[in-house]
């Protein structure tokens, strides 16, 4: 399930707990002073944490989270309004919470099919703990019976002073009008002690390719993704296992067509 995050939802990884709360714990320790401190909710999945935050912060705000080590960070924030619904019928009322509009699909030409919507209170921290930005993120998540979970994350397009261009897609396509980008990275999990190999350096060097120390073996993860501009509202597609780029497009063209 891909139901615990700090920046949205991403796809998940399924450790044991005590590999998870060594993660976490390492994570912990590379949050500046007193950001440990923040109402961040608490997660069953610590590596889970570390990939959907590391991710969705580049989208968004053109910086990563704080495990690899940059300053500007994004986190869960308590607000009114946060809740959870089973019937995509709900969609208007969360559209008048979260204050931007929302286009989901009931159910997508594959087989995926609408399971429940989220909303979560979020929020864009700098580096001196200063809240930059606070929003409403909505999380819709899809089951197909013998695949993984699917889930598309809508939020706010957020305008930061001094955001940075993030990383260049894997490749892009129009769709309907709308550029739709696709990225296809692996994350690499490793020790604190794991020294960077040339292999390591050339692969960051070359992108798409992200490191995070803080696990008791070296463990590799490809994700795919695929995320687009609607309405001032930005969307990522995701999975708890990685999609072709074919499938990423036409999914984001049926939601790209409600508009």
């Amino acid at each position: 399930m891909i139901d615990e995050r700090i920046a949205g939802a991403y796809r998940g990884v399924t450790l044991d707990e005590d590999s998870a709360a060594r993660i976490w714990s390492a994570l912990e320790r590379e949050l500046p002073p007193g950001k440990e401190n923040r109402p961040v909710k608490t997660m069953r999945n610590p590596l889970r944490v570390t990939l959907i935050a590391a991710v969705l912060s580049v989208l968004m705000i053109g910086t990563a989270y704080a495990a690899f080590a940059v300053p500007r960070w994004t986190g869960t924030w308590r607000r009114g309004g946060e809740a959870e619904y089973s019937e995509l019928t709900a969609l208007g009322r969360v559209e008048k919470t979260v204050g931007y509009p929302v286009k989901a699909v009931e159910r997508f030409e594959n087989g995926y099919a609408f399971h429940r919507m989220r909303v979560d209170g979020e929020a864009v921290f700098g580096e001196d703990n200063s809240v930059l930005r606070e929003y409403y993120a909505v999380h819709l998540y899809y089951e197909k019976p013998g695949a993984p979970e699917l889930s598309v994350s809508v939020s706010p397009v957020l305008e930061l002073p001094g955001r940075s261009e993030p990383p260049e897609p894997s490749e892009t396509r129009t769709v309907s009008g709308t550029e739709v980008r696709c990225s296809f990275d692996r994350y690499k999990i490793v020790p604190e002690d794991y020294e960077k190999t040339g292999a390591d350096l050339a692969a960051e060097k070359a992108g798409h390719f992200y490191i995070s120390f803080g696990s008791d073996a070296v463990r590799e993860y490809d994700y795919s993704f695929a995320s687009f501009t609607l309405g001032g509202a930005e969307y990522t597609i995701m999975a708890d296992a990685p999609l072709d780029a074919e499938t990423l497009y036409t999914m984001a063209g049926e939601i790209i067509a409600q508009s």
